[in-house]
């Protein structure tokens, strides 16, 4: 029985990781080193400077495309501008316009069909860590528009990031401090075409401030039972009290603790109200005399909705030439959500050489899943029994950064430019209150249900789990400018540091009845949940029942791990022609992953690891080339070469299981990960005729050394799925994007001129080789890596009026049929089909001061799909969306 069901720091199972950290030869450094480039200046929702000299919303990719065409490695950006323009509400749905981007489970980016694991995420040049235990990164969706100024993707590698990435690198840069007095709020309402289905919910379901307000939480008596007896179950208690208490009166306590449990639980159903949101953000810049210019911007929003979907799953079994459904369940539920975020900037100039910022995000999202489960088994399809299976997910998310960042020139030194940054962040997953039971049902022929029984075969469990990870990252660089001739070197060169540390606890508690529908009491079992477990029938002993810890030895972890890296570049540019960029970085990495056991202690999983095991250390050099040559004022080539590595994360290496929230499969973790190295090639042309049209087309290779895949491996257990590493794999493809103006059709002065349309197409193939062992049986040895679009595409149509008072954009995205996770034992791998997104935007500006804006979302009301072997296993419907804002700015 675990020891930590309130969720305490272990002290010491840190210090244990600590030691081994140590024992690998790590001594705690400092460095961690930020993006010195400063932020583009877009408006948005909360536009901080209105320069509006083109008097086109264009002109805010014009400047994004700006910016992507003086850095000297391959990237791309969106501006704040672009994102209001699509009507995308966080970071994770604007980052899905960017070429070769598609977007997983509405939350995690995928670039250039890498998951998600081969990308990292920064906020404001600095490390975050993941409140989401089943990702290498974070959510993305956590992060609102509003308080996002420019998304950077850097898709070749350089000496000043970390080398921990392969399909590219996301750049958050929240909001610049205003150039003036910004005040601006904005309130919206939100409906969905699932809104005519009743929402489902239950009592004390999430309200409206988005936090639990205890009554979730393991009740603490269940914790100080544990510390007295050493476990909840009347054996435990009997043998711990040495003789002071007999089996009767631990049966006593045992059922006591059972009545602390929250169990009013029963399903019911409202009409579903329409979601809220809304935006405020303040700032200003003041003069201190004449050298000192100080400024502030904060920002807030909120979201609060009920999402109603309806939810198919199915699991095959057989082979290429028959196949058999083993389960299968129609899920019908309402997820509630409540996303709250605020930011608080501040920053301090003086005499334009020096300036000092910090930057201050929380970042909060809630979300209380509400379903119910028609499940059939291989014995009951075709019958009139099934199982009704009752479920709650709620969890809260948060997220906390803290930055400050140093830029100081030297103008008297030779031009030296010193940069320095200091960053620490914290994240929690707080899971209290998941809780699953079920019912055995009978139908009649009309579908009507007739009967149920609790099943107590499958008793109710309750799970309690928490997540943490600290982050501390800082770290300075150094760069020095010299002039010859017409030619420019710059020198550069830092150090970086970033630790990490995460405890992961869950408890899971089982309400074990012993009490049949053949019973004298058996009609006890048809009722519903609450009355089943009221106080009187617990106190009564009417369902002999016992409450039991139904955790596993593989439920918690504590890890800790330190990366610390030095880098140094020259960057040459020749005449404003050639333009040659060279960096090294060496990185030296540590890590600890411990799997505890229930009474804290580091688990061997029966002998089969060592404590070595769970160590990594590793260190290596990375070496970066970027070459560019501006062929005319218009056009310039690039090339790219480089080195980085995807180490696998804490979850993929520590040997516990966890569950994913979309498909529910249980996951586990492989101590026996290594890390895979990866060889980068890139080649692009970029275009730029005039202000606003751009044209770009590119190539890229990578070879992907060791390959790390979730695969399906042989359990009765029923779908289980093992991270492993594949043999090797390689991804190569072309990527095509353009921007142009339609006043070419009629003329400058033609309505045409109102009128561009952007879009962007990747084409791409991947190839992974896997081979089997004791565990994993893979259909398809030889086959695309799991996420790998061949093609996606992103197409937009924009109008803004003259008069600047209507502006409309039809943005369109699609990507192709890509592996969900590969099939095993002759089933064929299970493919994820093309979503198309169709949205729309309209905002109408009467006056400078106020704004509409109306948004459409999924208009052709696609759905999510997997299939196997032409058979649908999974399909989730997300409805349309419509969202009307009011939005005032003074």
């Amino acid at each position: 029985m675990k020891t930590q069901p309130g969720f305490p720091a272990n002290k010491l199972s840190l210090a244990v990781t600590s030691a081994l950290l140590a024992l690998c030869g790590v001594m705690p450094l400092n460095a961690q080193a930020a993006d010195n480039e400063e932020p583009a200046v877009d408006g948005d929702d909360f536009p901080i400077e209105r320069i509006e000299v083109m008097g086109r919303l264009r002109a805010s990719a014009s400047a994004a495309m700006e910016e992507r065409r003086e850095v000297p490695t391959v990237s791309d950006l969106m501006g704040a501008e672009q994102i209001s323009r699509t009507g995308d509400s966080d970071a994770a749905s604007a980052l899905r316009r960017i070429t070769g981007l598609t977007l997983k489970d509405g939350k995690f980016i995928y670039v250039r069909g890498l998951g998600e694991r081969y990308s990292s995420t920064t906020l404001n040049g600095a490390n975050v860590p993941s409140p989401d235990p089943t990702r290498n990164v974070v959510p993305l969706d956590m992060f609102p528009a509003s308080i996002i100024d420019t998304l950077s993707v850097q898709k070749a590698a350089s000496a000043d990031l970390p080398a921990a990435f392969g399909g590219g690198h996301v750049d958050i840069r929240t909001k610049a401090i205003p150039a003036d007095l910004l005040f601006k709020v904005s309130v919206g309402g939100r409906l969905n075409s699932n809104d005519s289905q009743d929402t489902l919910t239950y009592p004390d379901g999430l309200d409206a401030s988005g936090k639990d307000d205890g009554a979730r939480a393991m009740p603490s008596s269940i914790n100080e039972t544990i510390q007295a007896y050493g476990g909840i179950s009347p054996i435990d208690i009997v043998t711990n009290s040495k003789g002071t208490i007999n089996f009767s009166q631990a049966q006593a306590i045992n059922r006591a603790l059972a009545e602390d449990l929250n169990r009013d639980m029963d399903f019911n159903r409202e009409t579903t109200d329409p979601g809220l949101r809304g935006n405020i953000a303040v700032g200003n810049r003041w003069d201190i005399g004449e050298d000192w210019v100080f400024g502030f911007i904060a920002a807030g929003s909120y979201k609060e909705q009920a999402e109603n979907y309806t939810k198919k799953e199915v699991e095959l079994d057989g082979d290429a030439t028959e196949i058999q459904i083993e389960n299968q369940q129609d899920i019908e539920g309402t997820e509630y959500v409540v996303q709250t975020s605020g930011m608080l900037n501040m920053g301090i100039e003086f005499t334009e050489d020096h300036s000092i910022s910090t930057y201050t995000t929380y970042l909060r999202d809630t979300s209380d899943d509400v379903s119910i489960a028609i499940e059939e088994t291989i014995d009951t399809i075709g019958e009139p029994n099934a199982l009704q299976v009752f479920e709650i997910d709620y969890e809260e998310r948060t997220l906390i950064s803290n930055q400050i960042k140093g830029e100081h020139y030297f103008y008297d030194w030779w031009d030296i430019e010193f940069n320095w940054m200091y960053s620490d962040a914290r994240s929690r997953r707080y899971a209290p209150n998941e809780l699953v039971y079920t019912y055995n049902v009978v139908f009649d022929d009309e579908g009507n249900q007739t009967t149920r029984n609790l099943n107590t075969q499958d008793a109710p469990k309750y799970v309690f789990s928490n997540l943490e990870d600290d982050t501390e990252n800082y770290g300075w660089d150094l760069s020095l400018p010299l002039e010859l001739g017409d030619n420019i070197i710059t020198l550069k060169g830092g150090y970086q540091y970033y630790e990490r540390t995460r405890e992961s606890y869950a408890t899971r508690l089982a309400l074990d009845v012993n009490l049949t529908p053949t019973d004298t009491n058996g009609e006890i079992l048809r009722q519903a949940f609450s009355a089943i477990f009221s106080d009187s029938n617990i106190q009564n002993n009417l369902l002999k029942l016992e409450l039991k810890d139904a955790s596993t030895d593989t439920e918690d972890y504590v890890a800790a791990e330190i990366t610390e890296a030095g880098f140094m570049s020259i960057d040459v540019d020749l005449d404003d022609i050639w333009r040659i960029y060279a960096g090294v970085r060496y990185e030296d990495f540590k890590r600890a992953t411990l799997p505890l056991t229930p009474e804290g202690e580091i688990s061997d999983e029966g002998g089969r690891y060592q404590l070595t095991d769970y160590v990594i250390a590793e260190d290596g050099w990375f070496p970066s080339l970027s070459l560019t040559w501006k062929s005319t004022d218009e056009q310039q080539w690039r090339f790219g070469a480089s080195k980085t590595v995807v180490r696998p994360d804490l979850r993929e290496v520590s040997p516990v299981r966890f569950q994913d929230p979309v498909t529910g499969f249980d996951f586990f973790g492989n101590p026996e990960l290594k890390s895979s190295d990866i060889y980068n090639l890139d080649l692009r042309w970029e275009w730029y005729p005039g202000r606003t049209n751009n044209f770009s087309a590119g190539l890229f290779y990578k070879d992907v050394e060791a390959p790390i895949e979730p695969i399906q491996r042989i359990s009765e257990a029923g779908r289980q799925l093992k991270f492993y590493n594949a043999e090797s794999g390689e991804i190569y493809g072309l990527e095509l994007e353009f921007l142009q103006g339609l006043g070419f059709i009629g003329g400058d002065d033609s309505i045409w001129d109102a009128f561009f349309v952007a879009g962007n197409l990747t084409l791409s193939d991947s190839e992974i080789n896997i081979k089997p062992n004791g565990e994993i049986d893979p259909t398809n040895e030889t086959r695309a890596m799991t996420g790998h679009s061949p093609w996606v595409a992103n197409l937009q149509l924009s109008f803004d009026s003259p008069d600047e008072a209507h502006s409309a954009t039809l943005v369109y995205n699609v990507f192709g049929e890509r592996i969900a996770y590969g099939g095993r034992g002759g089933l064929d791998d299970v493919f994820e089909q093309p979503f198309q997104s169709l949205d729309f935007t309209y905002s109408y500006t009467p006056v400078e001061s106020f704004a509409m804006k109306l948004k459409v979302k999924n208009i052709l009301g696609s759905e999510t799909e997997y299939e196997q072997q032409d058979s649908q296993v999974y399909a989730k419907d997300p409805g349309t969306e419509y969202t009307l804002q009011f939005s005032y700015t003074y």
